[in-house]
């Protein structure tokens, strides 16, 4: 069975958009300091309209496969650059789940095992869940994103007792200047990453209701961002923050209960490792779907983008320090290929489609 449920749908929504920001938070708050916290609640905002917009077009035009809004909206040879750009963002999130969560592993726990080693064992399990269909992939996110949620909460239930509110003081207390609004930028870029479930839409059998979950999805999101920002600067202090490599792994290492269980690492590990293979997953089987016409031996491509994909990822996951700028780039490309292409080609499309009707309404 190929359908999804639009209450499925939010889980889509949930396992790609969150997990990329809440890892790797220093990366923004190296820039936007203390009042990150803010310049992520400004781009949710914006994330939350913007996802609302896209749904509502879907619906209006009732229209749910990527391809064919693309394609209609543009002639043939603009939406096929225009969808060669969404494809290679897929791609680049793809490598960027493989690389951070290889790194985080090399960093974090086993300094002393190679990131090629420890790719093996996140891209291997993958390509058992490519051969299978669409109802392995929706099994796999139900289970894996209600274990994220359920890990989040834990996580920051136990970690409230090592934030002090102080460190947030003062709010906006050097203006709001440029590297404000930079890091609402590239924030915006992390969570636009919601577009990778949309070629997934087509699969949904009923949309009643899809607006209304896929704005849960979206408030969901916001507030486990926000909520990370917030006690990770209130638990080291903005300018500490902004210098470690994955300041919750290190707030996970504050956590001991009774006196003598400290278990916190877990917490990271599992919301790190599930997190990312979530978002390399769907990744994948976005590209999948978007190239189902045109793939005559779906084996070959899996092989060839793997291989790709493990040799990418291994030379960026090497160094922290390169990782880092990297990934400051991957948020402009996500803003540009997953908010301002589909912007443009999903309006043009609604602007097309509404003078059509009226068109045929006059006749």
């Amino acid at each position: 069975m190929n359908k999804i449920s639009s209450k499925h749908f939010m889980l889509f929504i949930l396992g790609v958009s969150i997990i990329s920001l809440k890892t790797y938070l220093s990366v923004f708050i190296s820039i936007g300091g203390r009042d990150t916290w803010l310049s992520s609640l400004l781009a949710g905002g914006i994330f939350i309209c913007f996802l609302l917009y896209i749904i509502k077009i879907c619906k209006v035009t009732n229209t749910f496969n990527i391809n064919e809004i693309f394609f209609n909206a543009l002639p043939k040879v603009f939406a096929f650059i225009l969808l060669g750009i969404f494809i290679l963002a897929l791609f680049v999130n793809a490598i960027e789940a493989a690389a951070v969560d290889a790194n985080v592993i090399h960093t974090t726990l086993f300094i002393d095992t190679p990131v090629w080693y420890a790719l093996i064992f996140f891209i291997a399990p993958s390509l058992f869940i490519f051969s299978k269909k669409l109802r392995t992939i929706l099994i796999f996110v139900l289970v894996s994103v209600f274990t994220l949620i359920i890990n989040g909460i834990l996580f920051f239930i136990l970690t409230q007792s090592y934030k002090d509110i102080n460190n947030l003081l003062p709010v906006l207390g050097n203006g709001i200047k440029s590297n404000f609004f930079i890091t609402g930028i590239l924030i915006l870029g992390g969570f636009s990453t919601f577009m990778i479930a949309m070629p997934f839409l087509k699969f949904i059998d009923k949309h009643e209701h899809l607006s209304k979950h896929s704005f849960y999805s979206s408030v969901i999101t916001v507030a486990f961002v926000v909520v990370s920002f917030v006690g990770v600067i209130t638990a080291f202090g903005p300018l500490r923050a902004a210098n470690i490599f994955y300041p919750e792994f290190v707030l996970s290492q504050r956590i001991e209960v009774a006196g003598f269980l400290e278990f916190g690492e877990l917490f990271f590990i599992i919301q790190t490792v599930v997190g990312f293979f979530i978002k390399y997953v769907l990744c994948t089987y976005s590209i999948l779907i978007i190239f189902e016409k045109y793939l005559k031996n779906k084996a070959i491509f899996i092989g060839i983008y793997t291989f790709i994909t493990f040799v990418i990822s291994n030379f960026l996951s090497m160094s922290n320090y390169y990782l880092y700028d990297i990934l400051k780039y991957i948020q402009i490309i996500n803003l540009i290929a997953f908010l301002i292409i589909p912007f443009v080609v999903y309006s043009v499309y609604y602007i097309r489609i509404k003078n059509k009707n009226l068109h045929l309404t006059k006749k």
